[in-house]
């Protein structure tokens, strides 16, 4: 994709909040990528975006040369149990009009760059069994099946299945 505009991967501010809301909004209401059937509001990620930054969690976003927000990512902490301490589970969504263009791929490659440079030793991925892309972006990036857990949510009425992906970051 040679003739792809320049993106901007940076860290969200508080003016990326709105843009991520109507990402989020859109998937609660078109998809099942998004296990969640309320929409979210500027004031609820507002504090998402102000906890994840105060306990060190990265929440990215990709900014077009126009300034509009494509796409954003960020990581939480896998468990709330110390031992998971250097295990992180990561979101990426891709606002509608710049999906298939390569803007996932850069999300989730700022965001391993990211894991590597702070120690993070496994990053987890729960990805709708049935979201052939994501399974495959995440294929090409290294990270492997960790598990399948089938009928664990629901979404529109039918039972759906969770795949684990995993990919170990360091081995040391």
């Amino acid at each position: 994709m040679a003739d792809r505009p320049t993106l901007l991967i940076r860290d969200a501010t508080d003016a990326d909040i709105p843009a991520i809301v109507e990402i989020v909004n859109h998937a609660i209401r078109n998809s099942t990528t998004m296990w969640e059937t309320n929409e979210t509001t500027v004031a609820a990620r507002l504090e998402w975006l102000h906890s994840s930054q105060a306990s060190g969690y990265p929440v990215l976003v990709a900014e077009m040369p126009d300034g509009s927000v494509a796409g954003y990512s960020s990581w939480k902490m896998f468990r709330p149990f110390s031992g998971y301490i250097h295990t992180v589970e990561h979101s990426v969504y891709i606002a509608p009009a710049y999906k298939r263009q390569g803007i996932g791929s850069a999300l989730l490659q700022a965001l391993c760059d990211r894991a590597m440079a702070e120690n993070v030793h496994v990053m987890v991925g729960g990805i709708t069994s049935t979201n052939v892309a994501s399974r495959l972006l995440h294929e090409r990036f290294g990270f492997q099946h960790g598990g399948l857990i089938p009928e664990c949510g629901t979404k529109f009425g039918r039972w759906m299945d969770l795949l684990f992906m995993y990919r170990i970051m360091s081995h040391s």
